[in-house]
């Protein structure tokens, strides 16, 4: 199985319970119609990575005007895997949230929002479809437009089908926030093309209702070599 088809695949909201070998670190830059991002990764220890992510939106929401830049910092924690790494469960957790997660008008920037979420990959039709669901719950303690903190009930799945277009996969996900820090229900739609060092995919997102989204995305993923290890790489 190629290291790609394992990995999240950044660009796409959904993850799986796939963490990268020790040492490797991935880049990943998506472009967007309504925002960038910059994602540096990095499997310092086993079975765990560490993210950093820049959003960068080119309308502020709270006036519609400008621009300004989100940090998102987050963990992973790699539970249990089957053997053939197809299959499994981990746990996310981190500051500052994701577009897809972004309560409707607010800024949500490190240290003002804080949320925690689970990851079970299931595998069908000898692995050539790939399912993620992951439930998860998020906390905006500083917020422009209300003076309260505000609860919320995120939920994404995503469904990825391989083996129709050659070293590819199909992708498709829905995703949204339930409760006072509400995100509109959306969906997200593309091709994703995998090498061991490189993906590249084209997806399209909108809100269910045409309300929202981030329509049209370019993301590229590249994979380093195991050289970012505490206490040096075997």
């Amino acid at each position: 199985m190629l290291l790609a088809h394992k990995v999240s695949a950044q660009q796409f909201s959904g993850d799986n319970q796939w963490v990268a070998p020790h040492g490797v670190a991935t880049i990943v830059g998506t472009v967007g119609e309504e925002y960038s991002q910059f994602y540096a990764i990095a499997a310092l220890v086993p079975e765990w990575e560490f993210n950093l992510q820049l959003t960068h939106y080119y309308d502020d929401p709270r006036d519609n005007t400008g621009e300004y830049t989100a940090t998102s910092l987050f963990a992973k924690h790699r539970i249990s895997q089957s053997e053939d790494e197809a299959t499994g469960y981990s746990v996310l957790f981190g500051t500052g949230l994701t577009p897809e997660h972004k309560e409707q008008g607010e800024v949500n920037d490190a240290l003002e929002s804080w949320w925690i979420m689970g990851t079970g990959t299931y595998a069908f039709a000898d692995n050539s479809v790939l399912l993620d669901v992951l439930p998860g719950v998020t906390l905006n303690t500083n917020r422009e437009q209300e003076s309260d903190a505000a609860w919320g009930f995120t939920y994404m799945s995503r469904l990825a089908i391989y083996d129709i277009i050659p070293q590819s996969a199909i992708v498709a996900e829905v995703f949204g926030t339930a409760g006072e820090a509400y995100a509109e229900p959306a969906y997200r739609l593309g091709v994703r093309w995998e090498s061991p060092k490189w993906v590249v995919a084209v997806t399209f997102s909108e809100a269910f209702d045409g309300s929202a989204g981030a329509g049209a995305e370019l993301g590229v993923i590249y994979f380093t070599e195991p050289r970012f290890c505490f206490g040096g790489c075997r």
